[in-house]
């Protein structure tokens, strides 16, 4: 039953004369502290509890998960067997195998490049000068030097503005 249904059915004046509760003696402000510990003792009960059952699904997860990975490399590990001994389709980055339920892909990887940058520029200075790259930026800070402000303006020594 709804409350809103239950209170339609109390006289107007039963609602009213109901008081406010408050604490009016140290009796009653004992109860309220030892009210306010049980509370608090029910909520941290609650808590661990739950605090259990979130490590305990975890840990149940974790499991499951475990066991998913190894099917799914024991599975990838036998594709791999039969996909060696089947004439499959190759091009330059990949060789691929259809089937009805998907394609078997095996990507070629490019080799990884461990790069010295300061013996490479040299190299690259001295035998394939067009593949460096030169990047020219403002000095900021010697371009503060030589130039002078003028209102919201820059100004260079001839008194002309500076654009950007």
């Amino acid at each position: 039953m709804d409350l809103a249904i239950v209170n339609e059915f109390l006289p107007e004046e039963a609602e009213q004369e109901k008081p406010e509760w408050r604490i009016k003696t140290d009796l009653d402000a004992d109860w309220a502290l030892d009210k306010i510990r049980e509370e608090q003792a029910e909520y941290h009960r609650f808590e661990m509890v739950v605090n259990e059952k979130i490590e305990q699904l975890e840990a149940s997860l974790q499991k499951k998960k475990e066991q998913s990975d190894r099917s799914v490399d024991f599975f990838t590990a036998k594709l791999k067997e039969y996909f060696d001994t089947v004439p499959h389709k190759t091009t330059k980055t990949q060789e691929t195998y259809g089937l009805p339920s998907g394609k078997l892909v095996l990507k070629k990887q490019n080799p990884k490049f461990v790069m010295d940058d300061e013996q490479l520029t040299a190299w690259v200075e001295k035998n394939a000068p067009e593949c460096l790259k030169v990047r020219k930026s403002t000095d900021w800070a010697g371009l503060k030097k030589a130039i002078k402000v003028a209102g919201d303006k820059a100004v260079d020594k001839n008194g002309e503005i500076v654009p950007g």
